[in-house]
C-alpha cells in the first residue's frame, strides 16, 4: 500500500480496519527459524543500552538474530527511516522518534500490529497499551515510559517554610512569593520547547488529537486545554518564569543547580544527569507529585511512551514483534535498559515497576528524601496519562514550537497560541485530505 494511499485510508475509512488490511497483505512470517538457519532481522534504534539487549537477545534465541544498527537523534532517524522506506531496505523493527507514532503508520513506514501484539497476559502498564492502540489499530510495541514528577530545592524552600504545592494554585501562589521576596524562578520554559503546555493539557484531560469513527477531532482549544494554558500564561505574567535554553547546557545547568530556580519537573532518565551536573546543590533535592489540576482533584501525571515500529517490508513482523515484546517485559532486558550509567535510565512499561524503580534513582542528589523517592516516582507512574498522537503531528508541533517562543516572549497570548494551533491544525489535514471532525 502506497504512502499516499495508507494516508487516503485515514480519511475515508478511518484509521481502524482500512489500515489494519491493507498492512496486513504486506509481508509474510515465513517459516520459524532454527539455530542452523535462524531469522536474520534488523533492528534500528538509537538509545543507550538497546546494543546490550541485543546481544542478550542473540545469545538466548539462536532461531532468531537481530542486527542493531546504531541511529543519530529524532530528526535523522525519521529522516533515515522514511529514505529506507523509499527505498526498499527499511528496518524490521525500529525506534519511533516522537510524535511519529500515527503519522509513521499513514506514510506506510510502519504497519498495523495488531495480529501479533495485545496485552491479554496485563504484562504491559495499561496507559502504554491504550497509547499505541488507536482504534482497533496498534501502531507500535511500547518499551520505556517518563512518568513526570516535580524535583523540589529543599535549601530554597525551606528559606520560606514551604513544602512542595499540592496543586498548581498553591504553586503560582508559593511562586509569587519566592519571586517577589528573593527574584526566584519557579518554572523554567526554554523557547525552544513546548513540552510544559503538553504536560499540563495531558494532565488537565485535554486530546489534541481524538479518533472519533473516520475523522480526528482537534482539541486545542478545548476547555481542558485552555485551562492548562491559563496556567502557564499566570506563571509567565507573574514573572515567575526563566527562559534558560537547553542549547546552552552549561548555563542551564549552574541554573537549575544554584537555588535560583526553586523546582522543575523531571523524569527519572534525567536525574543522573542532574546529580553530574549539580555540584553545588547535591544532596538538597526531594522528589514530590506533580502538582494537580486542583485542591481536589485526584493526581494526574503527564507521560510519553517510546515505541518500536515493525515495519510494513519486513518478512517476519512476528518475530519483530516478538523481539520488542521481549525487549519491553523481559527483567533482564529491562534492566539493562534501566541502567543509569550502561543504559538510558529508561523507567519501563510493565504493569509492576516497582522493583527497578530503585536503581533509577541516583545516590546522592536527593541526600536524606532518597528513601520517599521510590513511591513518588511509583505513584507517577500509576497515575500517568499520555495524549494520543496525531496523524500530523510531527508537522503541528514544529508550528506549535515556533508560537510557543512568541508566547514566551510576550510576543503572544496563550490563547492565541491555542487557537492558531486548532486552525492551523484543521487546515493542514483538511489539506492532505484527511476528515475533521466538528
Amino acid at each position: 500500500m502506497t504512502a499516499r494511499k495508507a494516508l487516503m485510508a485515514i480519511a475515508a475509512g478511518g484509521i481502524v480496519l482500512s489500515l489494519a488490511a491493507c498492512s496486513a497483505s504486506t509481508g509474510s512470517t515465513g517459516d520459524a527459524g532454527t539455530a542452523e538457519n535462524p531469522i536474520e532481522l534488523t533492528f534500528w534504534g538509537k538509545t543507550q543500552g538497546q546494543k546490550a539487549q541485543v546481544e542478550l537477545w542473540n545469545e538466548e534465541h539462536p532461531e532468531t538474530q537481530i542486527t542493531y544498527v546504531e541511529q543519530g537523534g529524532d530528526a535523522d532517524l525519521s529522516q533515515a527511516l522514511q529514505n529506507a522506506t523509499t527505498a526498499g531496505n527499511a528496518p524490521d523493527v525500529f525506534e519511533v522518534p516522537r510524535t511519529y507514532s500515527v503519522s509513521f503508520l499513514a506514510d506506510g513506514v510502519s504497519r498495523d500490529i495488531s495480529e501479533w501484539f495485545d496485552n491479554d497476559d496485563g504484562a504491559i502498564a495499561e496507559g502504554a497499551f491504550d497509547f499505541v492502540s488507536v482504534g482497533d489499530t496498534v501502531v507500535g510495541v511500547p518499551y520505556a515510559t517518563n512518568p513526570t514528577f516535580n524535583a523540589i530545592n529543599t535549601a530554597t524552600f525551606g528559606q520560606f517554610g514551604f513544602d512542595a504545592p499540592g496543586d498548581w494554585a498553591e504553586f503560582l501562589d508559593q511562586a509569587k512569593t519566592m519571586q517577589q521576596q528573593s527574584d526566584i524562578k519557579s518554572m523554567n520554559l526554554p523557547g525552544e520547547d513546548p513540552s510544559y503546555l503538553r504536560d499540563l493539557a495531558t494532565q488537565f484531560g485535554a486530546e489534541w488529537w481524538q479518533p472519533e469513527d473516520d475523522a480526528w477531532k482537534i482539541g486545542f482549544t478545548s476547555e481542558e486545554s485552555l485551562a492548562a494554558g491559563e496556567i502557564i500564561q499566570q506563571a509567565i505574567d507573574a514573572d515567575i518564569v526563566s527562559n534558560n535554553t537547553y542549547i546552552e547546557w552549561d548555563a542551564l545547568m549552574q541554573f537549575f543547580a544554584s537555588g535560583l530556580l526553586s523546582q522543575f519537573t523531571t523524569s527519572t532518565w534525567q536525574l543522573p544527569v542532574y546529580e553530574q551536573n549539580f555540584a553545588s546543590s547535591v544532596g538538597d533535592w526531594e522528589l514530590a507529585p506533580y502538582p494537580a489540576e486542583s485542591a481536589d482533584a485526584e493526581l494526574v501525571s503527564p507521560s510519553y511512551y517510546n515505541i518500536y515500529g515493525i515495519s510494513p517490508s519486513s518478512e517476519h513482523p512476528d518475530a519483530a514483534v516478538e523481539f520488542a515484546r521481549w525487549t519491553a517485559t523481559d527483567p533482564d532486558a529491562i534492566a539493562l535498559l534501566a541502567d543509569p550509567t550502561e543504559g538510558a535510565a529508561a523507567f519501563p512499561v510493565v504493569a509492576d515497576p516497582e522493583s527497578v524503580i530503585d536503581r533509577l534513582l541516583p545516590d546522592e542528589l536527593l541526600g536524606d528524601t532518597r528513601a520517599d523517592a521510590p513511591a513518588v516516582v511509583l505513584d507517577a507512574a500509576n497515575t500517568a496519562r499520555s495524549m494520543i498522537e496525531g496523524p500530523n503531528q510531527a508537522a503541528a508541533t514544529e508550528e506549535l514550537t515556533d508560537w510557543w517562543a512568541k508566547v514566551i516572549t510576550k510576543e503572544a497570548t496563550m490563547q492565541e497560541l491555542l487557537e492558531h494551533m486548532q486552525q492551523w491544525t484543521i487546515d493542514d489535514l483538511t489539506s492532505k485530505n484527511i476528515q475533521v471532525a466538528e
